[in-house]
C-alpha cells in the first residue's frame, strides 16, 4: 500500500495469519472483520 493512500485512510486493520499467506481479498478480509466485530459485541 502506498503511503499517500495510507494517509488517506480514516483506520488501518491488520489481520494476523500464520504460514506463507501475504495478502486476502477484500471480501475474505471483509468478512473476517465483521465476524470479529460481531463476535466482540456479543460477549460484552
Amino acid at each position: 500500500m502506498s503511503r499517500l493512500t495510507k494517509e488517506n485512510c480514516d483506520f488501518l486493520v491488520k489481520i494476523p495469519m500464520l504460514g506463507n499467506i501475504t495478502s486476502l481479498n477484500a471480501s475474505v478480509s471483509a468478512g473476517i472483520v465483521m465476524y470479529e466485530a460481531r463476535k466482540q459485541r456479543m460477549e460484552k
